[in-house]
């Protein structure tokens, strides 16, 4: 059993890179032509750029934040501490950075005026997983408040 949750862990996490890689990719032109248009246009709206650098850095510190944790909780398994509180904070904190990254991203690639479907295409799958990690978690940690009360009774 414990091989099979190491292989899907595994699996997950080699989803996540190449997801991010996949991203950096596929972003390179677009950061490219943004960045040469840049420096040739005249500053507009310097205060809204600011604004969405700050919000971009900001998804990008909570996509970190959540792939570390998750890398974390993996290592937790391997050393089978599967079902500790320590796992739960951080399937937490990995939903919690991938919602942030969703809801940031969505945000600032529809103030750039991306249509609803490119957002729904792009962004979804990352909104969907820390949901899926939000109710993960909140498993878990019924599960080990189930456990704590059975501890306790004679």
């Amino acid at each position: 059993m414990k091989k099979r949750l190491n292989f899907f862990c595994v699996l997950m996490l080699l989803l996540m890179t190449s997801e991010v890689v996949m991203s950096f990719i596929t972003g390179a032109d677009a950061f490219r032509e943004g960045w040469n248009a840049g420096r040739n246009a005249e500053p507009a709206n310097t205060w809204g750029h600011l604004l969405e650098f700050f919000a971009e850095m900001f998804a990008i510190v909570a996509a970190l934040v959540s792939f570390l944790s998750f890398v974390r909780f993996i290592l937790n398994v391997n050393r089978n501490k599967v079902f500790v509180w320590e796992n739960v904070n951080l399937l937490r904190l990995t939903a919690c950075g991938l919602i942030i990254v969703a809801v940031v991203a969505t945000c600032d690639e529809l103030y750039t005026g991306c249509s609803l479907v490119d957002v729904y295409d792009h962004f979804f799958d990352a909104f969907l997983f820390g949901v899926f990690n939000l109710i993960v978690s909140e498993v878990f940690a019924v599960g080990l408040k189930l456990q704590e009360e059975q501890d306790l009774t004679i």
